[in-house]
């Protein structure tokens, strides 16, 4: 599995310079294959609103493109743009006099929230938060090799590369449902797993963090 995810990264790092050198067939495949899966990212956060969903996507690519230097590799690239949709989204709503709808997932839960984002926040200089970026990353990464290989590689998939379900089902030859199943049991497993093995419930909080 580490071997599948730095292949990914390593593509990813090669699409991030071929955009910032100003190739547009790079750009346009990455349009095409980010923008449908972060439009339903807002649009389960906007309650649905369509307009809205389609501007904050639209304000996304322009802040992470203007943002694309500072991208070093450190998760997938859709996982990047996810947190820049995030934060977008918390703008957004600030602006509009609006609260983004909650919704209750995996990735939002809020100590598995912030395992997540550990993967997607770009480096900082801070050097409090670069070690425990670095110290989650590594408890992410053992906790996923010591599950059960499928439960690891589905949860990769879904979680860092940004796959639909479908697009896992397609790849491990499995239907729709048998893959949601999969996720369930994977979630649910990695869950006990990581806050099992983390020392304490404080070390999976980032610093400064009530």
């Amino acid at each position: 599995m580490t071997v599948q995810v730095n292949a990914t990264v390593h593509v990813d790092r090669a699409t991030a310079r071929r955009i910032l050198g100003g190739d547009e067939r790079a750009f346009r495949e990455l349009f095409d294959s980010f923008f449908p899966r972060l439009y339903r990212f807002a649009l389960a956060r906007l309650d649905g609103d369509h307009a809205a969903a389609s501007d904050v996507v639209q304000e996304t690519f322009c802040k992470a493109v203007e943002q694309l230097d500072t991208y070093r590799g450190e998760a997938a690239l859709y996982t990047w743009f996810c947190q820049v949709c995030r934060n977008t989204l918390i703008d957004y709503c600030r602006s509009n006099n609006r609260q983004a709808r909650t919704v209750v997932l995996f990735e939002d839960e809020p100590r598995l929230r912030a395992i997540l984002e550990a993967f997607a926040a770009p480096v900082t200089e801070n050097p409090d938060v670069s070690a425990w970026q670095r110290d989650i990353r590594r408890l992410v990464q053992a906790t996923l090799d010591m599950l059960p290989e499928r439960y690891g590689d589905v949860l990769e998939w879904k979680y860092v590369d940004g796959q639909t379900v479908n697009e896992i089902a397609g790849r491990l030859g499995l239907g729709v449902k048998a893959v949601e199943s999969l996720l369930t049991r994977a979630r649910a497993a990695f869950r006990d797993a990581i806050l099992a093995m983390a020392e304490t419930p404080d070390a999976l909080r980032a610093p400064g963090e009530t």
